[in-house]
């Protein structure tokens, strides 16, 4: 049976995002947050909400809290959408705001768990690599423990290769190049930050087009940092349309316009070539379709 909880929002609570409400005045776990979130549970001011809002005082909250066998369903029930599968790995198209694999702050939203759920648990999938949550595109899941090990393999000597599409701010003076920097994290902050005692990064670009404000340009990496496109062309000077997080523009984006585009690799054991392109998501088609053309690329 399903139960409704209605919470006006007090003075206490006034610009608090709806998680934090949740958490902190309600005691929520972030299973129960996830579980209402992904089955439109949480309605703010009459209008179904993201848990990132912020509440003003005097407005109302209605939570509608799903049966538990109601609400797994919801979570992971979607069909994954496959563009490569054989008995050693399964390679998909990963949405926008879906984690790879879970975390502390995603239980059960990942994709690995929407694929552990679409093979009825019959064995574990593991991630080969990571894609950020709000960054689109080919994501390689191994089937077995020997494939997972003989990828990773693959992804340390250059085998497994991915290229992905970047819509970034104005326009590199040289059409291609590559950008070598250290990149290292910051206590009690998601963003990664230019420090010569960080990380390295290389990484590889090449304009494919310069519009008006902003360029296409494909993007490869020789390492594999968090972060690493991201905050690395917000360090060069131009960064990701829609990249909060890194200085980005938010009009014509909401997330991070970053999209792996791209795939090679050879098949773990037959050692098949396998090679796997795919289309932009429908937010990034649209910011082309609306594009100015600028000089060209230089």
């Amino acid at each position: 049976m399903k139960k409704t909880l209605e919470i006006k929002i007090t003075e206490e609570m006034n610009g608090l995002a709806i998680k934090a409400v949740l958490s902190r005045c309600y005691g929520l776990s972030r299973r129960e947050i996830s579980r209402l979130k992904f089955s439109g549970g949480i309605v703010y001011n009459g209008e179904t909400a993201r848990v990132t809002q912020p509440v003003e005082t005097g407005g109302t909250l209605v939570l509608t809290f799903p049966d538990q066998d109601t609400a797994a369903a919801v979570i992971l029930s979607g069909k994954p959408d496959i563009l490569y599968e054989d008995q050693d790995l399964v390679i998909v198209n990963k949405p926008a705001g879906m984690p790879c694999h879970p975390s502390h702050e995603h239980l059960d939203d990942d994709m690995g768990t929407v694929l552990q759920n679409y093979y009825g648990g019959q064995f574990r999938v593991r991630p080969v690599g990571r894609l950020d949550k709000d960054v689109t595109g080919i994501m390689v899941y191994a089937k077995n423990q020997p494939a997972a090990a003989r990828l990773s393999r693959q992804r340390g000597e250059g085998l497994l290769h991915k290229e992905y599409t970047a819509l970034i701010a104005g326009a590199f003076e040289e059409s291609s190049g590559t950008l070598t920097y250290r990149l290292a994290k910051v206590q009690g902050r998601k963003d990664r930050r230019m420090s010569r005692d960080g990380q390295l990064c290389i990484t590889d670009y090449r304009t494919e087009t310069v519009c008006d404000g902003f360029s296409i340009v494909k993007v490869s990496i020789v390492t594999g940092r968090t972060h690493q496109i991201r905050a690395g062309m917000a360090g060069a000077g131009h960064p990701l349309l829609g990249d909060r997080l890194y200085g980005g523009n938010m009009e014509m984006m909401a997330r991070p316009a970053l999209h792996c585009s791209h795939l090679e690799l050879a098949q773990p054991f037959t050692g098949r070539r396998i090679e796997i392109n795919l289309d932009l998501p429908d937010d990034m088609a649209a910011v082309l379709n609306k594009k100015t053309p600028g000089s060209g690329v230089k």
